[in-house]
């Protein structure tokens, strides 16, 4: 009995720390699905370019990513919750924040992991990206300044530096999934040593 008990915590520990979850959101314009090819130059990215966004729902962020050419770049990025008027935004607080140097083999997805960052309603977030040297090559989607959805991300804007609005918005992609389907690490904790104070009970029985 106690056997099965304990195939069945473990069971469910395994579900919920593994729980299914979609593939990253490609973040594309909807009036723009192709996207086009720009020069071999920085193109602002000095100044940081990115996108604003809200959520449906509290969302738990995995990873970030952005589509690029690169040839050994010293690349960073943030992940910040901001305010913002109709043009321009301001930081509030950094939710997440790195880099590396990246090479693509062309263009190319470079992602970073992000853990225990939580999106909540009802605020505005900035994935932001940035390089100082001539990319290989620089590819946009044309946005013509529309707001849109995707998934739970809702009112994506594309911006370049401080400013909003911006109609050439770059490659990026973000993985979250849904906050509740995420287990708090002290649920595992306490299911974990729960399993293990039934084994010892177990044993001094026997």
């Amino acid at each position: 009995m106690f056997a099965n008990l304990l195939r069945t915590l473990l069971c469910t520990a395994l579900f919920l720390g593994g729980a299914a979850q979609a593939a990253p959101i490609t973040i594309i314009p909807p009036n723009d699905a192709t996207g086009f090819e720009g020069m071999a130059i920085n193109d602002s990215w000095s100044m940081g370019r990115g996108i604003t966004f809200g959520v449906s729902a509290r969302q738990a962020v995995n990873s970030i990513g952005f589509l690029h050419d690169l040839s050994g770049m010293d690349v960073s990025f943030g992940l910040y919750e901001i305010s913002k008027d109709s043009v321009t935004l301001k930081k509030l607080a950094t939710l997440a924040s790195g880099g590396s140097n990246v090479s693509t083999n062309g263009r190319d997805w470079t992602d970073f992991g992000l853990a225990g960052v939580v999106l909540e309603t009802g605020k505005e977030y900035l994935l932001e990206f940035a390089f100082t040297e001539d990319a290989n090559s620089n590819f946009y989607y044309y946005n013509d300044n529309v707001l849109w959805d995707q998934g739970p991300l809702t009112g994506i804007d594309g911006t370049m530096g401080a400013e909003l609005l911006n109609a050439a918005v770059a490659g990026f992609r973000i993985d979250v999934e849904d906050a509740a389907a995420v287990p708090e690490p002290g649920s595992l904790a306490l299911l974990t040593i729960g399993a293990a104070a039934l084994a010892r009970r177990r044993t001094r029985r026997q």
